[in-house]
């Protein structure tokens, strides 16, 4: 606590007022907010020292040069979105006028979206290919089916019915032996609440019998059954 006052009286007899407030503005937003926006304006700032000029003096057209500069040099959509949020940042922070809201700059931002690339963070689909591929590394590992090792065998069929089944992984590890209804030709899953149905109200979604052998949806969760015991037990599956 002593160290602490000392630091700040020494702090008010070497700064300004002015200093002081600008370093509590600077403190009220958190490191990684600054090193995000930091990185994502340092192009610009470099755009503007090649052309002799000081960031805080360009207007809307030198943004929109910028913009247009980086459409011309492949970047994506996503990289000129993050640059006019960290130059509106810094507009606000050093009250300074709103660049960013100008619409010419609008206007640009408009024009170059067709223009630049759209990155997508889709997650690579998890189709049949992929669910053959699982299946094949492990006969490779284990030889037969019946070898696999119960919680390997059980992650594969969880992954397997929630594909042929098309619920998520959510939902499917929220099944109990109870929520499953077989028939000779079909499994019918009880999904009592999902991410879809807010109102609690359930769903039923259908594993069908297929002709693949062990490959089937059906005859493998059938298998899954049996090797987990579960044949005449009300557990969790």
């Amino acid at each position: 606590m002593k160290c602490t006052t000392a630091y700040r009286l020494n702090l008010a007899e070497n700064t300004g007022e002015a200093d002081i407030l600008f370093q509590a503005r600077v403190l009220a937003f958190a490191l990684t907010t600054w090193t995000k926006h930091a990185s994502a304006i340092a192009g610009y700032v470099k755009f503007c020292s090649n052309r002799e000029m000081h960031i805080f003096e360009s207007t809307p057209s030198t943004v929109n040069l910028y913009l247009l500069h980086l459409a011309q040099c492949g970047a994506t959509f996503g990289k000129a979105e993050s640059f006019l949020h960290a130059l509106s940042f810094v507009n606000r922070f050093f009250l300074m006028p709103i660049l960013t809201e100008d619409q010419s700059v609008l206007d640009t931002k408009k024009f170059i979206e067709k223009a630049c690339k759209h990155v997508q963070n889709k997650k690579s689909p998890f189709g049949s290919a992929e669910v053959r591929a699982m299946f094949d590394a492990l006969l490779l590992k284990y030889k037969k089916l019946e070898f696999i090792p119960l919680p390997e065998f059980r992650t594969f069929c969880m992954a397997v019915v929630q594909h042929k089944s098309f619920c998520r992984f959510s939902d499917i590890s929220k099944i109990k032996l109870s929520d499953i209804i077989f028939h000779a030709d079909y499994f019918k899953l009880h999904i009592k609440e999902s991410k879809t149905d807010q109102a609690g109200r359930g769903t039923f979604a259908f594993v069908s019998k297929s002709k693949h052998g062990f490959l089937d949806t059906h005859m493998l969760l059938c298998v899954y059954l049996h090797r987990m015991g579960l044949d005449n037990h009300k557990e969790d599956v």
